[in-house]
């Protein structure tokens, strides 16, 4: 039997919105200040993930755990600050959200709440969801499942009839400890190679694709059910 899909939970980074220019800069811009080499672009990207401590201790580098402090405060108000100047949504996201609308929709990312809240208002998505979880010192990040756990008890959703999509292995692995379906996106910060090798039940190149997914079980559902009534 197909279940139906009453939620669909998102990442934010490299999966609604490319936040990498943004994300860049700000850490450049500690960098700057103390003294050490920048970073291209490409370097940040490979280093996102894990939250915003985890990010500022990679491009430190090793060695350097007595700079971390003064670090992430340069990095998160320059960030909190600029987290909007360059962060675009991605290609069908802003199309493709309110065809959704009929089911509950949600954010979980690693990103702390007050930046994750900040980068869904500047691109206009913010309305669309029911609930926003960032990362916080409470609760463990992705790929732990305790907080997807909890954002779905926090909608009254199902595990079973809820969907996490995203672009890092992370984001399948929180879906899968917490028994919900998961999707992963290959246009992202993630190695296609290993969000495939995390094994998501559906894998898309495009957000747009998404809709499909998520509908088409609704219509399998609903052609199951009129079959069963004909009989």
């Amino acid at each position: 039997m197909i279940q139906q899909i009453d939620l669909v939970v998102f990442d934010l980074d490299g999966t609604l919105a490319d936040s990498l220019p943004d994300i860049a800069t700000a850490a450049n811009h500690a960098c700057r200040s103390l003294g050490l080499p920048e970073h291209s672009a490409e370097a940040i990207k490979g280093m996102i993930g894990g939250g915003e401590r985890q990010l500022v201790k990679r491009f430190l580098g090793p060695g350097r755990e007595n700079l971390l402090e003064e670090a992430f405060k340069l990095y998160f108000d320059y960030y909190s600050r600029h987290c909007g100047d360059l962060t675009r949504l991605y290609p069908g996201v802003k199309e493709t959200l309110p065809l959704l609308q009929g089911k509950k929709m949600a954010v979980l990312s690693n990103k702390r709440q007050s930046l994750t809240e900040a980068v869904l208002r500047v691109t206009g998505i913010f309305p669309f969801f029911t609930a926003i979880r960032g990362g916080s010192e409470e609760m463990p990040l992705k790929p732990s499942s305790e907080p997807l756990l909890a954002l779905i008890k926090e909608v009254q959703g199902d595990p079973p009839r809820t969907i996490m999509v995203g672009d890092k292995p992370g984001d399948v692995l929180a879906g899968k400890g917490a028994g919900t379906l998961t999707l992963g996106v290959t246009y992202g910060y993630g190695e296609p190679a290993a969000v495939v090798a995390a094994g998501p039940d559906f894998l898309v190149d495009r957000f747009a694709d998404i809709e499909e997914i998520v509908l088409e079980k609704i219509h399998h559902k609903d052609t199951e059910t009129q079959r069963n009534t004909e009989k």
